[in-house]
């Protein structure tokens, strides 16, 4: 089969790298992909947004797509999957109005409430004033999280119980025209307590599976300090949550949202990803993404044993039960993903991010072959080649390592040490992901 895959980041390159390896794939696509994707073999890159709808259309009809793989959030908020399968292309990525569930954090809150799916209290607001009396008395103490309602490059959310940061902030999202995230809309959520996880099932409307979890790193900072980012690393967590925790997580969340987006008109067929703050086995979501996140996608699917593509195609066909024995199994390891910045990223006040520097790396790291039996891995996110042929840096996150083990200390230590072999000036990164 010919498959095509929307994105070029990280999560893409370990996407295109596992897809790549189904015997079911003849040639795999990706827009518009790159440098990293395309040493990997059945896989070309081509030229275009992942927005240009018309442009997709054709793309999918000239090549003979059977299966059209959305990785980020952006075409599926405007539209794309809807505008593919209204041609009769299968499309593994929600609808738009599916996609509300990440694409608009108060029609995902007011969804929660609606479905008994527990979750923070919180306030939204349309307007500013209405929201900075609101702020003035709320407990501080006790903390605020303050939600941009747009999709923000995981730079949308702070967490704070710092009155003068929370109150910069809210200007900042609403008002301030020199901030990159801008918003009409916030919530305003009382901060949870306790463990955050991320869960991952693959849903084709009715039924769903489950691809595991995550623990991730959004701040910028050893010790969670500084201002959020699209992630800057994670791991696995093994043996934890509890059985409990997941079955609740299964039933309550997971079983709820597709009953309850089916419900209402909007069935949710492709990645449903449950960010959960966990306290003893009571899970709380502290919000919704409608496909695999960034960085967890390359701590998960090097975790994948066999072929992923026939989960994902019976999915976008509305036919997961079909599968049985078919459906995809984890292997008992852990795996850990260091996230390389640039400096000056995440670059929310404005700091002017150290580009295109000459990256160093052992080649062996980058995937190129099906199959190959490795340990340890690199995906580019961020990077591209120069004229001279060299892999130079790029954008804010520029890669990722990740390291699998039987056990989180082994993994933790073989991606530092991995992480030893590459480097470009400015480079950052956290040193405690996985403590």
């Amino acid at each position: 089969m010919k498959i095509l895959l929307l994105g070029s980041g990280g999560r893409e390159h370990a996407m295109a790298w596992k897809m790549a390896q189904s015997e079911m794939v003849e040639n795999l696509y990706v827009l518009p992909g790159n440098d990293g994707m395309a040493l990997l073999p059945k896989v070309s890159t081509l030229f275009g947004s992942v927005t240009d709808i018309p442009l997709i259309l054709k793309t999918s009809k000239e090549l003979g797509i059977d299966l059209v793989v959305i990785g980020p959030e952006n075409p599926l908020s405007e539209g794309v999957t809807d505008a593919l399968e209204e041609k009769g292309v299968k499309v593994f990525g929600p609808s738009r109005q599916a996609a509300q569930l990440e694409s608009s954090k108060v029609f995902s809150k007011n969804f929660m409430v609606e479905y008994d799916i527990p979750t923070a209290k919180a306030l939204s607001f349309d307007n500013y004033d209405e929201a900075k009396a609101a702020m003035e008395k709320w407990d501080i103490t006790q903390g605020i999280v303050i939600k941009a309602d747009e999709l923000a490059a995981g730079k949308g959310v702070v967490v704070t119980k710092d009155r003068v940061e929370a109150e910069k902030t809210l200007f900042d999202f609403m008002k301030n025209p020199d901030c990159t995230v801008k918003t009409k809309r916030v919530l305003l959520e009382e901060m949870l307590t306790g463990k955050e996880v991320s869960a991952f099932a693959i849903c084709d409307g009715e039924n769903f599976i489950s691809l595991g979890y995550a623990c991730d790193y959004k701040r910028v900072g050893n010790g969670d300090t500084g201002p959020n980012t699209g992630g800057m690393g994670g791991y696995s967590p093994k043996n934890w949550p509890s059985d409990t925790t997941k079955s609740f997580i299964e039933e309550k969340v997971f079983k709820t949202v597709l009953r309850g987006m089916k419900e209402m008109g909007m069935p949710f067929k492709g990645i449903l990803f449950a960010g959960l703050m966990v306290e003893g086995d009571n899970p709380k979501v502290i919000e919704f993404n409608v496909r695999l996140g960034d960085p967890e996608t390359q701590i998960l699917l090097p975790l994948v044993a066999g072929d992923l593509v026939p989960t994902l195609y019976s999915a976008a066909q509305g036919k997961l039960s079909e599968l049985g024995s078919q459906a995809i199994k984890l292997k008992n390891e852990t795996s850990v993903h260091i996230v390389m910045t640039s400096g000056g990223y995440p670059s929310t006040d404005g700091t002017k991010m150290d580009l295109g520097n000459t990256i160093d790396y052992p080649q062996e790291l980058l995937p190129n072959e099906v199959g190959a039996s490795r340990n340890n891995y690199m995906f580019l996110a961020g990077a591209k080649k120069n004229e001279a042929g060299d892999l130079v840096n790029s954008g804010g996150r520029v890669l990722g390592v990740t390291a699998l083990a039987s056990e989180l200390e082994g993994a933790r230590k073989l991606a530092y040490e991995t992480l030893k072999d590459v480097s470009f000036k400015g480079a950052h990164w956290r040193t405690d992901i996985g403590l």
